[in-house]
């Protein structure tokens, strides 16, 4: 063959369409996989400025794959803008006698405190200023079945929920007092010496790919005073294993 019939078939082998590519062994090889769908970040943010508020909600990166969460999380938090400056404004319009103008303040930054490919666990501090001594301090938690697309409430998460309080709580009262103790430092405070009952917090799971422990969520003035903050209990979840609903149980870490 000569050089031009040589080159001809050279330009149209580079110019034919390229073959689909083979892994060793000659199979085809499959398309790459679907990148999960994520939401847009602005999604995850609520961010609202006037003279009498300051509204500020963020919700965490581990949300965005779960639209259905994100979507009633971020509606609850548009209708709290929404009371926060009815609140606002009519505050702004009457306030009391020798105090001056001041901007409300609503802050809630949801982090992720559990997440397994079955359960995601998020925990919250809403704090909210308008006018007093100091703000008020509310805790959250929300847990999402990722499988079914609907949150549940810790209850949710055994057969018998009354047996597994009735094990979490001596554990409870026990680490409550111990944290006490050492923030207090042998000082006493009246009125917060009793064991409160744990149900009545939030509960949130915790871990990353299989959950090993809870989290009792305090608010001030219930175990204690206002300058001893929050109380964050962390508790065992091995010993309410048996408790556990089956579908959840491969959520959990084994004994």
């Amino acid at each position: 063959m000569g050089i031009r019939p040589r080159l001809m078939l050279l330009a149209a082998l580079l110019l034919a369409a390229p073959a689909t590519a083979q892994p060793l062994g000659g199979t085809p090889a499959g398309p790459p996989p679907a990148a999960e769908s994520e939401l847009p970040a602005t999604d995850l943010l609520v961010r609202f400025e006037s003279p009498v508020l300051r509204f500020r909600w963020s919700l965490a990166p581990e949300a965005a794959l779960e639209p259905a969460l994100v979507t009633g999380m971020r509606a609850e938090a548009l209708a709290e803008r929404q009371k926060a400056m009815r609140q606002a404004e009519e505050d702004a319009k009457s306030p009391p006698p020798g105090r001056p103008p001041y901007q409300t303040e609503w802050l809630e930054r949801w982090q992720p405190a559990a997440e397994t490919d079955l359960l995601l666990a998020l925990s919250a501090r809403q704090y909210s200023f308008t006018g007093g001594a100091h703000g008020n301090l509310v805790l959250r938690s929300v847990i999402w079945d990722r499988g079914a697309g609907r949150r549940i409430s810790f209850a949710e998460l055994f057969t018998d929920p009354a047996a597994a309080m009735a094990v979490l709580k001596p554990a409870f009262c026990k680490a409550l007092d111990a944290e006490r103790a050492a923030r207090r430092q042998g000082q006493a405070a009246a009125g917060f010496s009793d064991c409160p009952d744990p149900a009545a917090y939030p509960i949130v799971p915790q871990g990353d790919g299989a959950i090993g422990m809870f989290r009792v969520l305090v608010p001030p003035y219930e175990a204690g005073p206002w300058s001893e903050g929050v109380y964050e209990i962390a508790l065992d979840a091995a010993p309410v294993r048996n408790f556990l609903a089956p579908r959840y149980r491969p959520a959990f870490t084994n004994p």
